[in-house]
């Protein structure tokens, strides 16, 4: 474009820190240290896992877990080959990935720490909500949610067709907020009537212990 003197405008320039590929740290990415890949027992099981739980009825964890480890002990050098090559394959990439961590500049065992400290946290919790249950204060009653789940936890996991917390407790919050308002109200009512029970005695537990001692109540499980 030409300016009506017939001179060419003049060139634009920018500050460096506006152009992005003139940034110093233009296209770097926050490292992401490498997981720790499974070992041969534990790639076994992610195959054979739906089987297994098969075999032992639809069970706990636990069963499926003790099913799993007296079947891979049984079985031959030969049958486990192609899992322990596996394994050893995916061992050495993740070796190379973490040597690749370390040199760009990464900790090793940071997110393990990051893990651990979140970990810590939740056990803290446990054990307050523990230490104000010896103290003789009342525990906070359920809602109207949870007395539902309670009463109906039986069949809710047979049709779930798992004993899983997460598969059972997302088909019951589905079920739940498909209920009527009149279906909800012998347990609305009930949970009603266990939060005055608690509010009294509540009331009662901090006019006799010590002041610390009632000042956290507990934290209800929350509705799905």
């Amino acid at each position: 474009v030409m300016l009506a003197q017939g001179r060419a405008p003049p060139p634009q320039f920018h500050h460096p820190l506006d152009c992005y590929r003139c940034h110093p740290f233009a296209g770097m990415t926050d490292l992401v240290e490498p997981s720790r890949p499974q070992n041969a027992y534990w790639l076994w099981l992610g195959e054979n896992r739906d089987a297994l739980t098969k075999q032992a009825g639809g069970g706990s964890v636990s069963a499926v877990g003790k099913l799993a480890g007296e079947t891979w002990k049984a079985m031959s050098a030969a049958q486990k080959a192609t899992f322990e090559k596996k394994a050893a394959a995916l061992k050495a990439e993740y070796e190379a990935a973490m040597a690749k961590f370390i040199a760009d500049g990464g900790v090793k065992g940071k997110r393990r720490a990051e893990k651990a400290e979140i970990k810590k946290g939740k056990t803290d919790k446990k054990a307050k909500k523990e230490a104000r249950k010896a103290s003789g204060a009342p525990s906070k009653p359920q809602n109207a949610y949870w007395l539902y789940l309670a009463e109906n936890r039986e069949a809710i996991t047979k049709e779930a067709g798992s004993a899983t917390g997460s598969v059972v407790g997302k088909l019951a919050g589905q079920k739940w907020k498909a209920l009527s308002a009149a279906a909800k109200a012998p347990y609305e009512k009930k949970a009603a009537e266990l939060k005055a029970e608690y509010e009294k005695a509540l009331e009662e537990f901090k006019k006799n212990a010590p002041a610390e001692a009632g000042d956290e109540e507990d934290e209800g499980e929350e509705e799905a």
